[in-house]
């Protein structure tokens, strides 16, 4: 009898110790499961971030202007139709090559917007010298005219086309500036005609026109005020680097450098656009580029109680307001 009661408690035991091995290791695998389901969870959040950080980058990228992989198409219009809308209110005429020679001899009605610096590989430098003629209010068919139809009337495409513009208004006249005199000799504003109206109405002052200045306080003060025009008129490509915003782009490196019809060119372009106000001129340090510019607006009979000069130019505002310049 004893021998029965102790193999019964004995069988007793062995089950009761089994049922604890197997609460156990449920228990375990419980516990490791909802051990693993907590750790996973943070990898998928990790995983996630980069993605979104990656999104943000590209809305960034895609609102800046980039220079096309390849050559824009152009399409291109006669000399023959271009004459025929010469004088139409649903054209312009953009001479794009360099500012002196549109000074010497152009396309009756055409704006200057030198495109060299773009045609040499400154794509920023283009960017800026469209975007004032845009700015002017032009959005109408364009015919680019460059010296033959080819590389400056390219690199202005392909300009017009990453600033978003309608492509299908766009055309290059066909053989350039050189097929329009061929083909209309006696429609030209020639070099010569240009010097007879400027030595009858605009002449270079025999002496540089006095400056007046406005401090870089004063002129922040006034930079989104109506009353003001700031115009840049150091070289594109640095104007393009880095400006104070606001400040429209008049390149007037080869006035500077002494071709006064060439300055005249680009700042009778300003003025045409409807400039009438306090002009605030910007050069690189308030001395020769605005010098020249002076000169220019006075000979062009500009009122020059409204002429100002930023003193210590671009240098002295990048100095006081590092933090208010676009680059």
């Amino acid at each position: 009898m004893k021998r029965v009661l102790a193999i019964a408690l004995s069988a007793a035991m062995l089950v009761s110790m089994m049922a604890g091995c197997s609460s156990n290791e449920n228990s375990t695998e419980t516990s490791t499961n909802t051990t693993e389901q907590t750790t996973e969870a943070p990898e998928t959040t990790e995983e996630e971030a980069p993605a979104e950080e990656e999104a943000s980058t590209d809305e960034e990228t895609s609102s800046e202007i980039v220079a096309p992989e390849a050559d824009v198409e152009m399409q291109y219009i006669t000399v023959e139709d271009a004459s025929a809308n010469l004088e139409s209110d649903d054209y312009t005429f953009i001479d794009v090559r360099k500012a002196e020679d549109y000074a010497a001899s152009h396309i009756p009605g055409a704006i200057s917007a030198d495109m060299d610096a773009a045609k040499n590989g400154d794509f920023d430098a283009g960017v800026a010298t469209m975007q004032d003629v845009l700015n002017s209010g032009v959005d109408n068919n364009l015919v680019l005219i460059c010296y033959s139809g080819k590389t400056y009337a390219q690199a202005t495409t392909n300009v017009l086309s990453a600033l978003g513009y309608d492509m299908s208004k766009v055309y290059t006249l066909e053989g350039g500036f050189t097929a329009w005199t061929e083909t209309y000799p006696d429609n030209v504003e020639s070099g010569e005609a240009a010097a007879d109206t400027a030595s009858a109405e605009i002449v270079a002052p025999e002496a540089d026109v006095e400056m007046q200045y406005i401090t870089v306080e004063d002129a922040s003060a006034n930079l989104e005020s109506d009353d003001y025009t700031f115009i840049d008129v150091r070289k594109a490509e640095d104007y393009a680097t880095s400006h104070i915003p606001g400040a429209i782009s008049a390149d007037m490196d080869a006035a500077k450098n002494g071709d006064f019809d060439a300055g005249v060119a680009t700042m009778q372009e300003v003025l045409n656009s409807g400039v009438d106000n306090n002009l605030v001129l910007i050069c690189y340090s308030g001395k020769t580029y605005a010098q020249a510019t002076t000169n220019v607006l006075s000979a062009l009979g500009y009122d020059m109680s409204k002429v100002y000069t930023l003193e210590g130019g671009f240098n002295a505002w990048s100095e006081t307001y590092p933090d208010n310049v676009e680059a």
